[in-house]
């Protein structure tokens, strides 16, 4: 078990995870809404919408976060010293 891996690297896997997934989620998001029928997100009509889109992009790239935190808590157990 290694936590000085964690320890140093920490905010350095978040930020990776957390922009990685804001900007595919949201190209994802812009390619979608220039189909006729969108795939992923719903069609942007309104406001309320517009605010449901952004949420949900934006809890998704920090659930992406937390799970490179998770993935790096993982390699610093399995890894030696």
């Amino acid at each position: 078990m290694n936590f000085r891996i964690f320890g140093d690297n920490w905010s350095k896997y978040y930020k990776r995870g957390f922009l990685v997934a804001f900007f595919v989620l949201t190209f994802m998001c812009v390619v979608d809404q220039t189909l006729n029928t969108p795939i992923f997100f719903s069609k942007v009509n309104n406001l309320s919408i517009l605010i449901f889109t952004i949420s949900t992009i934006f809890f998704a790239a920090i659930f992406c976060g937390l799970l490179s935190l998770i993935y790096l808590l993982i390699i610093s157990l399995l890894s030696k010293k």
